[in-house]
């Protein structure tokens, strides 16, 4: 339900608070006192488009922010909870601030958010019926969803709509594979020579880098020799080398060591310097050993590195995206081997699925046919109350073919109306003025009232082309419509705004130059003075007085 709603520098609005109750509230005041930008303020919180001229001349930013009161485990808040937010106290504050410089935010609960989580948020809080509801009723796919609505058929209709997504995935899939046989022997040879070659290859992960390493050993082959070499002469081979002088020392302090025994003390640092050297020695000599120079070693590496190269160019970057290449090309060679197989299992699936989307789409179909002859009888009943006294209203189903059968299962459905006596049903499209529609409107959402889950209903102009006895016919329907819920209507007529539980004024008064909004909630002689006001004008009259406390106690509300 929305509680509040405010609006600031949107339009003539510099800032207005609009408090908002259960029930039916209704918006009144002069044309052009600001009744419908609040509407649009609400459209915004919806996500509809924003526009820079929208913001107050004199403003370079404008906002508009709206409290509800939600469920806590509702449809408002499944949504909030896959976007990673969720209802505080079970209130949930929408905002939007557009900017002059056209860098436009939304907000909910302070967290920013897209515009299309406000569409989905604004779809189970806000149903919002004007002048484009009237023209989406004349289309065939939306009277097909009120009716679905009415017959509680959304659960089925969505399985419908399930089981022929799989269906058409699965025939185009039979359908590719079918036509598939063609190129099936090509594919087959291209595939049995990749997985070959690459077999063939014997590629091993690492092996590449194991290569360049071991070329870059016999490019360097001498280098690494001569290295060796002379490290080995310095430290054993030469007369000068580390071994002599180190075994010359130990000699001469051992020497020195009979004419005085302190003189040995240096002999096992040398004997370990020694020990060391002979290790190194040892290490040298191995790697020595690994300097090999075998005759066309090198010129086998470079044959074997360029023949990875070319199958990297076809097959992937690395060793293990062309093992994965062949691993992948071998499956569906298998694949290919069981083609018939494959295909045979393909036509048994498609059967099923086929199968099982002919039951849903009949089972869809005859929910339909049974709730389409119910909701005209209510319907037109309605509608004749709303002052159409001769109206006729039917609902056409047109059964396709079931191999014509869609997402929406296999109806086309047509609400059709005859205005006057002798004139045939035609298309609503064909026959409906802009108040008839209106009616229209109102008479299908009185029928569907009971099936709607959105909390909050709006209605703009659905006073169009109408007045007198049906007026207070509208406002019943409307407060019958906003038992359980909350109905938000815009109106020029005393008999709806008689039947409100709350009443809400709009007017505007020019101060310093500007044009400025206000906005009042009426209650008691004021409320009766707006009433007697839209009855007569701005001149209150006795009799208009009157007028206004008999409409008021003929709209008394009994209780929401």
């Amino acid at each position: 339900m929305l509680r509040e709603l405010r609006v600031r520098n949107l339009a003539v609005i510099e800032s207005v608070t609009v408090p908002f109750e259960r029930g039916l509230n209704v918006l009144t005041g002069e044309t052009g006192a600001g009744k419908s930008i609040l509407i649009d303020a609400i459209l915004l919180l919806r996500g509809a488009r924003a526009q820079t001229d929208a913001i107050r001349s004199d403003a370079e930013t404008a906002s508009v922010e709206a409290v509800f009161e939600v469920e806590p485990r509702g449809a408002v808040a499944a949504v909030l909870g896959e976007a990673g937010l969720e209802a505080t106290d079970g209130l949930l504050v929408v905002r939007r601030e557009l900017a002059r410089a056209g860098r436009h935010r939304a907000f909910v609960n302070d967290s920013a958010v897209t515009v299309a989580l406000l569409e989905r948020l604004g779809d189970h809080l806000v149903e919002v019926h004007g002048q484009h509801e009237h023209q989406r009723l004349l289309l065939p796919l939306h009277q097909l969803d009120l009716l679905d609505r009415f017959a509680d058929a959304e659960e089925l209709r969505a399985r419908v709509a399930e089981l022929h997504a799989k269906y058409r995935a699965a025939r185009g899939e039979h359908e590719r594979a079918r036509g598939a046989d063609r190129d099936r022997a090509q594919r087959e040879d291209l595939l049995r020579f990749q997985v070959s070659e690459l077999g063939a290859a014997r590629i091993r992960p690492g092996e590449e880098e194991e290569l360049r390493q071991a070329r870059k050993r016999l490019q360097h082959a001498e280098r690494l020799t001569a290295a060796l070499v002379e490290a080995a002469g310095l430290l054993a081979d030469d007369e000068a080398s580390a071994v002599a002088h180190l075994a010359r020392a130990a000699r001469l302090l051992r020497d020195a060591g009979k004419l005085a025994p302190e003189f040995v003390q240096p002999l096992p640092s040398l004997e370990a310097a020694q020990v060391q050297v002979e290790e190194a020695l040892a290490a040298l000599r191995s790697l020595r050993e690994t300097v090999v120079v075998e005759p066309g070693r090198l010129e086998a590496i470079d044959d074997r590195l360029d023949a990875l190269t070319r199958l990297k160019r076809k097959y992937g970057d690395t060793e293990e995206a062309m093992l994965a290449f062949r691993e992948e090309a071998a499956g569906e060679l298998e694949r290919l081997g069981r083609h018939e197989e494959l295909l045979a299992e393909q036509e048994r699936t498609l059967g099923e699925l086929g199968a099982e989307l002919e039951t849903a789409a009949e089972a869809l179909a005859e929910r339909r046919r049974t709730a389409a002859a119910r909701l005209a009888r209510e319907a037109q009943r309605e509608i004749r109350a709303l002052g159409m006294e001769r109206a006729l209203f039917e609902i056409g189903v047109e059964r396709a073919p079931l191999a014509e059968v869609s997402a929406h299962g296999l109806d086309r459905v047509e609400f059709r109306l005859s205005t006057n006596p002798g004139e045939e049903l035609r298309p609503l499209a064909r026959v409906a003025s802009g108040g008839e529609l209106s009616r229209t409107v109102l008479a299908l959402k009185a029928v569907l009232a009971a099936a709607d889950q959105v909390p909050t209903m709006i209605f703009d102009e659905v006073d169009a082309g109408i007045g007198g006895r049906v007026a207070g016919v509208v406002g019943q329907k409307l407060a019958h419509a906003a038992q359980g819920r909350q109905v938000l209507c815009v109106t020029h007529l005393a008999p709806i705004a008689a039947h409100a539980h709350h009443h809400v004024r709009v007017s505007k008064a020019v101060r310093a130059g500007r044009t400025r909004v206000g906005v009042s909630v009426l209650t008691g002689e004021e409320r009766t003075a707006e009433i007697a006001r839209m009855l007569g004008g701005e001149t209150l009259t006795d009799a208009a007085l009157r007028h206004a406390r008999e409409l008021l106690g003929q709209g008394e509300p009994r209780g929401t």
